[in-house]
């Protein structure tokens, strides 16, 4: 029988952080499957064979249902297989990031599909969904809808192949599923497999458990689940490790750990202990992870005291605490604002070898000083890595007079620095913006203790250069890491083109060489999405005062297409808005909407694309006025309608742009729709502060011109009281709270239409264009406009 403390079985609910990874990326598996002989990838794989039939599969109009990549020209069986061959050999060749991986595989045309073996269109899934969770433990990243809608678009492709998805293709869709935390769907891609008569591992199980292990609510289906594991091992319905044929006759403790997470999430210690007696009988021993897993529900439900007692238990078990362990009572000590018993284990676990992490570091109560001596004395470490942990927590807390703090008592300490320290240092100086300072640090690293700078300190004083606006020392810099033998990196590149796109007047000669010295720089530098946005945004910038000449404009062009075609770098939102401002402002209509028509397909995929052309209404402006001056009136209108599926804000210029192309098509219909579309409150497009008094003007323009003169008046009525209105006090409160929650314009707008005002230079204007036109219905027109004016704006009538 297995003991957890007392207090263990008292208390349920709560929130629980799982503290072991209980699967892997299947990449390794997918590589394994190859025979051995095949592993080596050899010039032309054998593998590449004649296409296959098209097999039916089945359908699901679901929105996780199958997808297809659309080409518009089938190739050629021999150019497909060509392609196929290159794709393959490189899939399993090299580890492509996940937008790298998706690029390459859009590109293969749909007859190319044919040509390649299940175990390729897995280990394309493995690399797409692989980097984002490799991303996701290094912290800098999260799985994403897009992941998901590439994935769909392969396993999609595997159905035009004529492929067969295996287990290996569907626990992918369920991991990725899980990580998205879309238990529905993952449980449907499950059923999909079954049906089709798999016979799964209990891997993808496992990773189901998992995810429903980290969401109380989530218990019954994890227990349903588990119970569903236990008959499909004892009916001989899931198969061992990567065998086709050979059973599992046993759960492993991986699964077990997931279980007991999920019944530990919720507080059920009692079950807890039944499922630690089934693993007992059947031959496997709880290890440290599991024991972790039950410490951190057992703190979470019950507090530290009853986590200390299971410390113990873990003790007598043989079981010596890791630094996962003390990490959990650490955090249970801090949350409980017990700092005496904080100080306490922060000894133990220094005396034991184990650092508390960052973040634990980051919260501590304690002056930092306090906590070198807690860690310094008791710990077995190196003084300064004990610093440096220190010094980085403080970083992160933007505390960057804590890190000089810590510096100088350092050297009070006769600490010695190691670069690590100074990279620290100066990075926090680069921060504050301290250039002088960040230089005297520099020269003090070289000159005083004979450490050698490695490339991340000089990294730090070219960018430290760079964003000071310093380009002579940045170079010097630069230079100097030649000199100890280190060429410069992606970093260095990147920190250098930054600052030349940054400069007030951008020097395009210097930034071009640089990107050339890049291109040849050996050992290869490979440009990410960071030096492709520095080189847009030069050119946005030098484009704006400066007329970009013809090599320039081809230099642009091969670096925008270079990012997807040669270097397989998917554009952001940045990229897209920085090289159309470029060929806007260089009035290069066709590359401006060649770079637009580019961000729309991408949008279909990725929103995110559209955030930073939809956040600046000026990009739209421009376009639409580049357009206007080609006379590209269609263009115009399509803009238009593109927008207002993107974007509820409205840019006035933008409204008499649309209109000025209305005018010159005789789209009259189209311009009426627009106007009022934009003044009727009850329509979902409402938006009255997209037309001021020169919009109006310019419409009323349009109308005497076209003959449409019963709309004047309606139109000039409707403007006017154009405004969104307050809650009234005769409202019912139910009426008052659902009226106050209602979307509303921004202040300034809503004063502009409240207040809506006409200048006499207008009205003016108006009066001259109905009077020149000889329309029997003109005269009367010019009355009611008149009677409109002395009713609501008395002041602009004509003297």
């Amino acid at each position: 029988m297995y003991r957890l403390s007392v207090r263990s079985i008292s208390r349920a609910r709560g929130t629980w952080h799982v503290g072991t990874a209980l699967s892997r990326s299947l990449s390794e598996l997918y590589f394994n499957k190859l025979p051995k002989e095949q592993q080596q990838i050899p010039k032309r794989l054998s593998s590449i064979r004649e296409p296959r039939d098209k097999t039916s599969i089945q359908n699901n109009t679901d929105r996780r249902s199958v997808q297809h990549i659309d080409k518009d020209n089938a190739v050629s069986d021999t150019k497909a297989k060509r392609c196929a061959e290159e794709y393959t050999r490189g899939l399993h060749a090299h580890l492509w990031d996940s937008d790298e991986t998706w690029l390459r595989f859009s590109r293969l045309s749909r007859d190319s599909h044919r040509f390649m073996r299940d175990i390729d269109f897995n280990r394309t899934l493995a690399l797409l969904r692989g980097s984002e969770k490799s991303a996701r433990n290094g912290g800098a990243g999260a799985p994403t809808v897009q992941t998901m809608t590439r994935m769909l678009a392969v396993y999609g492709a595997v159905s035009d192949a004529g492929c067969t998805p295996d287990r290996y293709t569907y626990q992918e869709m369920i991991a990725i599923n899980v990580a998205l935390m879309d238990f529905k769907h993952a449980r449907e891609w499950m059923s999909r497999m079954l049906l089709r008569g798999i016979r799964p591992s209990i891997r993808p199980y496992r990773t189901l458990l998992k995810g429903y292990s980290k969401v109380p609510s989530e218990i019954e289906n994890a227990r349903q689940l588990w119970l569903e594991i236990k008959q499909r091992v004892a009916d001989g319905q899931i198969v061992a490790g990567k065998s086709k044929t050979e059973l599992a006759n046993a759960i492993d403790i991986k699964t077990y750990t997931c279980i007991v997470a999920a019944e530990c999430k919720v507080g059920n210690f009692a079950r807890t202990l039944e499922l630690l007696d089934e693993m007992s009988q059947s031959g496997i021993e709880p290890d440290l992870a599991m024991r972790n897993v039950i410490l951190d529900g057992v703190v979470d439900h019950n507090g530290l005291d009853a986590g200390l007692e299971e410390v113990k238990l873990m003790k007598e078990s043989g079981m010596t605490p890791d630094g996962y362990t003390f990490s959990i009572l650490l955090a249970a000590a801090l949350k409980e604002d017990r700092l005496d018993e904080l100080k306490r284990l922060l000894a133990i676990s220094a005396s034991q070898g184990f650092m508390p992490s960052i973040k634990l570091v980051r919260s501590l109560p304690f002056d930092p000083i306090e906590t070198v001596d807690i860690l310094a004395k008791r710990g077995s470490f190196d003084t300064s890595r004990v610093y440096n942990t220190l010094i980085r927590a403080a970083m992160q807390n933007n505390e960057f007079k804590q890190v000089l703090q810590l510096i100088d008592h350092m050297r009070k300490q006769s600490v010695q620095p190691n670069v690590v320290t100074y990279g620290m240092l100066l990075d926090t100086l680069n921060k504050a913006g301290r250039l002088d300072q960040a230089k005297a640090v520099f020269a003090e690293l070289m000159s005083k203790h004979k450490l050698k700078p490695d490339t991340h300190i000089f990294s730090i004083m070219v960018d430290a250069c760079g964003r000071a606006g310093d380009i002579k020392s940045m170079f010097e810099y630069k230079s100097m890491m030649a000199e100890h033998g280190m060429p410069p990196g992606e970093y260095i590149y990147n920190s250098v083109l930054s600052a030349l796109a940054r400069q007030p007047n951008v020097d395009l000669e210097a930034l071009e060489s640089m990107v050339d010295e890049l291109v040849s720089a050996k050992p290869s530098v490979r440009p990410t999405i960071r030096t492709f946005n520095s080189i847009f945004a030069a050119f946005a910038s030098y484009a704006r005062n400066n007329e970009l000449t013809e090599a320039q404009l081809r230099f642009l062009r091969t670096w925008y297409y270079n990012s997807s075609d040669r270097y397989y770098v998917v554009k952001d939102t940045y990229s897209y808005a920085l090289v159309l401002e470029a060929f806007t402002a260089a009035k290069q209509l066709k590359d401006a909407l060649d770079v637009y028509g580019d961000m729309v397909k991408q949008a279909e995929n990725d929103a995110a694309v559209l955030r930073t052309f939809t956040g600046a209404p000026g990009h739209l402006v421009g376009l639409l006025q580049l357009c206007i001056k080609q006379q590209r009136f269609e263009d115009v209108l399509r803009l238009w309608r593109d927008w207002r599926t993107y974007s509820s804000y409205v840019p006035e210029p933008a409204v008499r742009n649309v209109l000025f192309a209305c005018d010159q098509m005789g789209h009259t219909g189209v311009a009426r729709d627009v106007v009022h579309s934009l003044l009727t409150p009850s329509m979902p497009t409402f938006s009255p502060q997209s037309i001021g008094e020169g919009t109006l003007a310019l419409y009323i323009g349009h109308l005497v011109k076209h003959e449409m003169f019963a709309d004047i008046a309606p139109v000039l009525e409707l403007w006017r009281t154009a405004a969104l209105p307050s809650p009234s006090p005769s409202l019912t409160d139910a009426d008052a709270e659902s009226l106050a929650s209602a979307p509303r314009l921004p202040e300034s707008s809503k004063s502009a239409c409240a207040e809506r005002s006409l200048s006499e230079d207008t009205v003016h204007s108006i009066i001259k264009l109905l009077l020149q036109s000889s329309h029997e219905d003109a005269g009367k027109t010019t009355d009611e406009v008149l009677a409109f004016v002395g009713q609501h704006f008395p002041d602009a009538l004509p003297t």
